[in-house]
């Protein structure tokens, strides 16, 4: 192959001049991180927001309003549960509730358990069902000397109450106890 003077050698040659990269030092490495992680966490404080509350808490009076002024039942409430922070509540028809409509209100307890309250006129065991969970008896426990059947499943543990042809229904996550306590808060007004 004829050399046509057309190609460089690409061997480095010294220039005799000392190179700027070969005299950097780790502590300017260190600078140049702290100048960066400085400048990344000043973009972190200006950016970042708080999350906000996983738990949406709705307000209970016009629904309940609504509720006690068109149900054929004193529609209740727990009463002096403050700590209980109410997620939903609803008056409507629900599947198993057929042409009538059922009274719903949950809560989240202050240790993060689910506990609700529902209300239909009527004894249908389709409605104790679907409020339930699919529970199946477990027994019957007394809450201020008047009897409630006490179902459990695996979403939890039910209080049942059916009276005068309305079906109450005190479900939840929590302990007995306290499902025995929300009960024992119930004030119709």
């Amino acid at each position: 192959m004829a050399d046509d003077g057309l190609v460089s050698d690409t061997t480095p040659r010294p220039t005799g001049r000392p190179n700027a990269r070969m005299r950097q030092t780790v502590g300017d490495m260190v600078r140049s991180l702290a100048i960066v992680l400085a400048v990344v966490g000043v973009l972190l404080l200006l950016t970042w927001r708080p999350q906000p509350d996983p738990v949406r808490e709705v307000d209970v009076a016009p629904v309940l309003a609504v509720a006690r002024s068109q149900a054929s039942f004193p529609v209740v409430v727990p009463v002096g549960m403050a700590d209980y922070r109410p997620t939903s509540a609803r008056w409507e028809k629900t599947a198993a509730s057929g042409d009538v409509p059922a009274w719903h209100v949950g809560y989240v307890t202050p240790q993060t358990q689910y506990v609700q309250v529902s209300q239909a006129a009527g004894v249908s065991e389709a409605f104790i069902a679907e409020q339930t969970g699919d529970a199946v008896v477990a027994g019957e426990v007394l809450v201020d000397g008047v009897p409630w059947q006490q179902m459990a499943s695996d979403a939890g543990m039910s209080l049942v109450r059916v009276d005068g042809g309305v079906t109450t229904i005190v479900s939840g996550t929590v302990p007995l106890e306290e499902l025995q306590a929300v009960v024992g808060s119930l004030r119709a007004g």
